[in-house]
């Protein structure tokens, strides 16, 4: 039987929480000239979790032409460089800047009160369980982090 009632519809909610928790983070971000595409690149460089735009592409499962965007809005913005790579000719590696590492330095306490605020009241365990079952539903549509 079809639930009718959105608030008990789990994909709305989750749907409506991510909406939230986007709007809250892009608002601390924006002072600092990021967005939430641009957060998971610079954390993912700065982790050595890829180097070219295709790994970075593969890596967080965004589209070739999407990444290309976002790298080339980083780099405009000096919080990228790209070099090229000794592998091939049109490969390039993808380095986060002084500026940007300092901006992601800025960014994760800020991502961090946002978590904070939206998990709110929830106990240890709670949070455990809800990012349990979030990895389940994840895993469910074929999209296991």
């Amino acid at each position: 039987m079809l639930k009718t009632e959105l608030r008990t519809v789990p994909s709305w909610l989750i749907k409506r929480a991510a909406h939230a928790l986007t709007r809250h983070a892009e608002a601390q971000l924006r002072p600092l000239g990021l967005g939430m595409a641009s957060l998971p690149v610079l954390t993912a460089l700065k982790n050595g979790e890829a180097a070219t735009q295709a790994e970075l592409a593969r890596l967080l499962q965004v589209e070739q032409p999407s990444m290309a965007q976002t790298l080339a809005r980083l780099e405009r913005d000096q919080l990228i460089l790209r070099r090229p790579s000794a592998a091939g000719k049109r490969a390039q590696i993808v380095e986060a800047t002084a500026l940007g590492r300092e901006r992601l330095a800025q960014a994760i306490p800020a991502m961090a009160a946002g978590n904070a605020r939206a998990l709110a009241g929830f106990s240890r365990e709670e949070e455990a369980v809800l990012a349990s079952l979030l990895q389940r539903v994840c895993a469910n549509l074929g999209d296991a982090p």
